[in-house]
């Protein structure tokens, strides 16, 4: 194992030649301003700063009330508690000093006494005077007995709100979980090209857990691990969720240990020129998640083929043809089918990735590639005698200078977004405007005739957030700039994708998996967790195991998010350099929302990166964790429906089982696979056993049967020899046993 010094060595070399390769572009930086994040650090310190004597005094001026919570406020000056009815706690306060405040300039301005207040039924409202003489105007109300939202709105003024925020108490003991799936902010690698990846997605640091509290998350989507949505769980038993698509950040008791703050840009339509938000009472993570999808959307059900292994390569390249089925076909398409033949790995789901298409760099042409992918038909109908699934890839790149060409044809009907001209290469890119109605509707309809046509069965949803003009100055078709766009980008893109795909497949027999997406995308689509590495710098530097820790931690995030079927690039999208963490990952990916194995270089245990090439130890476990999951299928399948309807995730954190226990607090290197199966994943190098903690209940080996029943809470030693990852089920539970 390399020192960290050479490892750090090798990375920033490596770093200096990506550099060196960039083309020299002019930094646009579209991230939040460092104005903007002093000005939530200042507002949460001052939310800080009132004595602890006056977070009960104050005279209440009305309340509100569902048949399970209370909203109590306080007019002198405006303070706003939820209390639950249930246990009776206050489980949410605001701040004592300042509990929320607009943006002027350069100034923040808090909200202080009630000046009038009227209730009617489910909702109040309430007139606030502003520092310096204005007022807002703050309504809150039940949407259901569980949820409540508070909107404040300036209405309009003579001198623009450029944000606003709202501040809570917090106490030291609470946990905060959610709001992004990578594992915490970190420094832009690069502003070039608008693209901003963040340094530990090059290089994954051993940090971050579930637990949030200590950080400030920004609210702006970044590639490539850009699952976003601006909701977060408490430990205490609520749920927070911000509305629209602005950028903002949290501040969870990072500038001051007593307070939970957020801020959010305001925008130019009317309802970003308000804040409005939502919480959510639980008490459990389970009830949280039933109202925050009942209000964003439900999860989107795939069918159960979707839960099949998967296949894949970053790029299938050109060459001379192989032969299968009597006709000559792209020879590495024909290495896969042909392997997963000779050593006995069920078919699923083949997808082919972003260069099987025409023009430059695969995105020309809603055309195949027939020089890469030669008697395409043929190749098509051979993967569909033997069971697969065809998925292909897709974005909103408009890319190409020919008469045909997709950058071409939506350049002359006006469809590309602000500055761009349908030029499209790894140096930049050109993107459909698809806040442009006509547009949205032209490449929507464009795209469903293609899958119709070819008969194609899902799409992997790549960018999104890459290349899109987002600064003030960059206006899109319906009249917001670039910084009101950016987070909402990905929104639209899924649905204009998945509108597509019920165009194509009316019968619902499909599926769209995104890389990138926010609040409400997951009534659209299942998740991937984007590019996270097997090997650091872009595959550049030394190989890593901490590319396999940080998916686990993702696929958890992920849960609280309200995505409940998500899935990672085994072995990394960059080519992993140690079979130890290719053969982890495959048992890793077998229990999580989808099994998808592929990415850049050699992914597969015949062809392996590392010696022996022909690796006869990974090819058992990719064949023996293959029939895992195919067993697995319809279980998987079953807890999908279930999420369908309620949003509970099919992996899911400890806490989810018992949020009173503190040891499951903060517990994410071992989860829940659907209530009755414990998995702990193995992901550090070299390991061969393994503690898990077993909570309350009764749990035995998943794999063997006849193992003694272990009663919980406990904490157990287990080996985990490379070929094995310890899973517990609950006993007596009806789920799958293993294959023999």
């Amino acid at each position: 194992m390399p020192t960290e010094t050479l490892r750090r060595a090798r990375g920033l070399w490596a770093l200096v030649v990506l550099s060196l390769s960039l083309p020299s572009a002019c930094n646009r930086s579209p991230d939040l301003s460092e104005l903007a994040h002093a000005r939530l650090r200042e507002a949460s310190r001052a939310a800080g700063l009132a004595p602890a004597a006056s977070r009960t005094a104050g005279p209440r001026s009305d309340s509100l009330a569902s048949p399970l919570a209370e909203v109590l406020v306080e007019a002198a000056p405006l303070r706003i508690s939820v209390r639950d009815l249930r246990s009776g706690e206050t489980v949410l306060s605001s701040a004592a000093g300042v509990g929320a405040w607009i943006e002027r300039g350069e100034r923040i301005l808090a909200l202080g006494h009630v000046t009038e207040s009227e209730t009617d039924g489910d909702a109040m409202r309430l007139r606030v005077a502003v520092d310096g003489g204005d007022s807002v105007e703050v309504t809150i109300r039940f949407l259901t007995a569980r949820t409540i939202e508070v909107s404040i709105d300036p209405g309009p003024t003579d001198e623009p709100v450029e944000a606003i925020g709202v501040a809570w108490a917090t106490p030291p003991d609470e946990s905060f979980y959610g709001l992004t799936q990578r594992l915490r902010d970190s420094p832009p690698l690069s502003h070039w090209a608008d693209i901003g990846i963040p340094y530990d997605e090059l290089f994954p640091p051993e940090a971050g857990t579930l637990d949030r509290r200590g950080e400030t998350v920004e609210m702006y989507v970044r590639p490539t691990q850009s699952l976003y949505a601006p909701f977060y769980h408490s430990s205490r038993g609520y749920g927070v969720a911000v509305d629209g698509t602005t950028p903002g950040a949290f501040d969870l008791a990072a500038s001051h240990d007593g307070v939970a703050a957020f801020r959010f840009e305001t925008g130019t339509t009317q309802d970003a020129r308000r804040l409005r938000f939502h919480v959510f009472l639980g008490p459990d993570h389970a009830e949280i998640l039933d109202e925050y999808t009942r209000l964003t959307g439900r999860p989107i059900v795939p069918p159960e083929w979707v839960f099949l292994p998967w296949r894949w390569r970053g790029e299938l390249e050109h060459g001379p043809p192989a032969e299968l089925d009597g006709t000559r076909m792209n020879a590495q398409l024909v290495e896969d089918v042909t392997m997963f033949e000779r050593y006995g790995i069920p078919a699923g789901v083949y997808l082919l990735d972003r260069p099987v298409l025409a023009g430059e760099y695969g995105f020309g042409r809603l055309a195949w590639d027939e020089e890469r992918l030669p008697n395409f038909r043929e190749s098509l109908a051979a993967l569909r005698r033997r069971g697969y699934r065809i998925v292909v890839w897709s974005s909103t790149w408009m890319c190409g200078d020919g008469p045909d060409d997709n950058g071409t044809a939506a350049a002359d009907r006006g469809f590309l977004a602000p500055g761009h001209d349908g030029g499209c290469s790894d140096a930049g890119g050109s993107v459909l405007d698809v806040t442009h109605p006509a547009a949205y509707a032209w490449w929507r309809d464009r795209l469903a005739a293609f899958l119709s046509a070819e008969d194609i069965d899902g799409i992997k949803l790549d960018r999104g957030e890459e290349y899109i003009p987002s600064t003030r100055s960059d206006i899109w078709a319906d009249g917001r700039h670039g910084r009101e766009v950016h987070n909402d980008y990905v929104v639209r893109q899924a649905e204009l994708h998945r509108e597509a795909l019920e165009a194509a497949r009316p019968n619902g027999d499909f599926v769209l998996a995104s890389r990138a997406a926010w609040s409400g995308t997951q009534d659209d689509s299942v998740v991937w967790g984007g590019d996270i590495p097997g090997s650091e710098a872009l595959g550049f530097g030394f190989g890593t195991d901490l590319g396999l820790r940080a998916a686990i931690i993702g696929q958890l995030r992920a849960a609280f998010l309200g995505f409940p079927i998500w899935g990672s690039d085994t072995g990394g999208y960059y080519e992993f350099k140690d079979r130890e963490v290719f053969a982890r990952w495959i048992e890793f990916s077998t229990f999580s929302g989808l099994m998808e194995v592929g990415g850049v270089g050699a992914h597969a245990p015949w062809d392996m990166p590392t010696e022996p090439r022909v690796d006869e130890e990974l090819i058992e476990i990719y064949r023996r964790y293959s029939e895992i999951r195919v067993a697995l299928a319809d279980h998987l399948a079953s807890l999908a429906a279930e999420a369908g309807r309620s949003g509970m995730p099919l992996v899911r954190p400890m806490v989810f089982h018992d949020r009173t226990d503190p040891v499951l607090r903060d517990l994410w290197d071992q989860y829940l696979l659907g209530p009755d199966l414990l998995v702990a994943p193995v992901w550090r190098t070299g390991e061969r056993e393994r503690e898990v903690y077993l909570p309350k209940g009764r749990w035995r080996s998943w794999w063997d049967a006849a193992d003694e029943v272990v009663a919980g809470p406990r904490r157990v030693t287990v080996a985990a020899p490379l070929d094995r990852i310890p899973v517990f089920v609950r006993d007596g539970a009806d789920v799958p046993t293993p294959p023999r």
